[in-house]
């Protein structure tokens, strides 16, 4: 056993002196390997190391989100040459005083957000010149910076309720954090920069390496209507993100693209989408102004909402489908068992803000069996960098 730790740590140790360019490895190359390491890591590492990295990993987020508050990423990504920079300049450049910056870099540099160069001098690694204010990232701290205050009270949250797994949307450990009865979304409308935040970070929910829906789905088998038909609706389609791709992929396709999400998010569209996609606000638990679609679409929309309202949601679309339409539910569908550390992170994420799920096969398949459909098939995405997720084909029963 011994020697097979000596090879390891030589392999590594050769791997960190001569790496490879990361365009050079495949992407399920990479995450293989780090799940091997993070694998070795949990076998290695004492108990007494293991726990106090667990209790001070919160302190990582909140000292990124007091570096964007100060401006420290932006005066790299700004600077005309970002390369390296000193204390002295960086504070220059920066809000607060010198003694709080240089906790905070020595902070960051412990993280590898930084390296520092010498006792005076920084040189950014390139996560971090993605932390800046206008890129999606960055907006990724922001966003989950404000769901931690929801976490700081979940066990209060619970002691009150007896520690029963939350079902009401509109009373989830959120709204305890905050002292609000609005729901997160709503909250979200009446503070503009948490709202910006939130919108970004729906554009990059894209997993690594993974394949578009349209990559797995015989588009042009089952999608083909009049030029004078709705092709597709997008149900809570953010900014427009998937139907720009799709439309880009199948330009040719005749019928019109629809996205449809509530005023504040259609609001946040930056420029006019194309000719042939329309823009349209929409509450989705109201009745749905498109009617016969051939598709409907939800991208991760319905694990927001915990099962009373997302069966609302889709007693709606099902009210306004043809005979011949289709609902396709692209959604993360995580595992039975073994479940990744980040798709049980983001589960609790949905249980904090929403008292909300991310569901199983199964549990997916239940759902939209109650309410109304028959699934006619389930797409699995052959590789999956960080969580589980399939497209859910299904038909309405009885239209």
């Amino acid at each position: 056993m011994g020697d097979t730790f000596k090879h390891a740590l030589s392999a590594v140790t050769e791997a960190l002196n001569s790496p490879p360019s990361p365009d050079n490895i495949e992407m399920e190359t990479v995450v293989q390997l780090l799940g091997s390491m993070d694998k070795l890591r949990v076998m290695l590492e004492p108990p007494n190391l293991a726990i106090i990295k667990l209790c001070t990993a919160p302190y990582a987020l909140s000292c990124i989100r007091v570096a964007q508050g100060m401006g420290i990423f932006n005066a790299f990504f700004h600077a005309d040459d970002p390369k390296e920079m000193t204390l002295n300049d960086l504070n220059a450049k920066t809000k607060g005083d010198k003694e709080l910056l240089s906790r905070i870099m020595r902070h960051l540099n412990a993280c590898d957000i930084f390296t520092q160069v010498d006792s005076d001098r920084y040189r950014p690694s390139a996560l971090a010149l993605q932390l800046a204010d206008d890129s999606p990232v960055g907006a990724c701290v922001k966003h989950f910076y404000l769901n931690m205050r929801a976490t700081s009270f979940l066990n209060e949250y619970f002691e009150e309720r007896g520690y029963v797994n939350p079902s009401d949307a509109y009373d989830a450990p959120f709204q305890y954090a905050h002292g609000t009865k609005e729901h997160f979304f709503s909250w979200l409308s009446h503070h503009p920069a948490d709202q910006e935040a939130f919108n970004s970070v729906m554009t990059m929910n894209r997993q690594v390496g993974e394949s578009e829906w349209f990559e797995i789905f015989p588009v042009e088998e089952r999608l083909q209507v009049s030029t004078d038909r709705t092709l597709i609706v997008d149900i809570g389609g953010g900014v427009g993100h998937d139907m720009l791709t799709f439309n880009q992929k199948f330009p040719h396709l005749p019928g019109k693209l629809v996205v449809q999400d509530i005023p504040s998010v259609i609001g946040d569209i930056k420029s006019p989408l194309p000719e042939g996609i329309d823009a349209m606000t929409y509450d989705m638990f109201d009745p749905q102004p498109v009617k016969g679609a051939k598709a409907y679409y939800l991208r991760t929309v319905l694990h927001d909402w915990p099962d009373k309202q997302a069966l609302e949601a889709l007693a709606r679309i099902r009210e306004a489908m043809a005979e011949d339409s289709i609902l396709l539910l692209n959604e993360f569908s995580i595992p039975e068992s073994d479940v990744s550390r980040i798709s049980a992170a983001i589960d609790q994420d949905m249980m904090e803000a929403f008292s909300s799920l991310d569901r199983t096969e199964p549990q997916w398949i239940s759902l939209l069996e109650r309410g109304g459909f028959e699934v006619v098939k389930v797409w699995r995405f052959e590789f999956n960098a960080t969580m589980g997720k399939a497209l859910y084909e299904a038909v309405p029963r009885g239209v």
